[in-house]
């Protein structure tokens, strides 16, 4: 069984697989939610308290007025990119939640240097539960979504 150079093969279904360090351009390497993170020694990252579902209490009567919220969730968005070239980017990061407008604030400017590989950013956010169903984080660069991380809120 042959393999290109920078390729894994699955002995399973004898497909080549690319890995990810052999992508052109720039891409989302991980993004998730999570409660806490801690970085150690070595840059090593720690996520405790990763989030993929947010239970809220049933209501007791049925919610009233135009915009009622079940809860909020405070949560950490942790992601990496990679692949960048170097330079200024714009990277912006949009919130799509059931009843809620799409919350795109401005984007951010940010310096990729010469020789940096991949960067990893932690951003705190205070989210509206209104409605059940799937939250995401959108990650934008340079105006292209390249990914998101998402979770889903349910009754308990």
């Amino acid at each position: 069984m042959e393999s290109s150079p920078g390729a894994a093969v699955n002995p399973d279904s004898a497909k080549v697989v690319q890995l990810a360090t052999d992508r052109p351009g720039h891409y989302l390497k991980y993004a998730l939610f999570c409660r806490e993170t801690e970085e150690g020694p070595g840059d090593d990252l720690t996520f405790r308290g990763i989030i993929d579902l947010f239970e809220v209490p049933m209501p007791s009567e049925p919610p009233s007025g135009e915009t009622p919220t079940l809860g909020q969730m405070d949560a950490n968005l942790a992601f990496c990119i990679a692949g960048a070239t170097p330079g200024e980017h714009q990277l912006q990061i949009a919130i799509r939640a059931p009843g809620i407008p799409l919350s795109t604030p401005a984007a951010e400017t940010i310096t990729w240097e010469e020789g940096i590989m991949f960067q990893r950013w932690i951003k705190t956010f205070r989210i509206p539960v209104q409605r059940l169903g799937r939250h995401v984080a959108v990650i934008v660069l340079d105006g292209t979504p390249i990914g998101e991380a998402s979770f889903m809120v349910r009754f308990a």
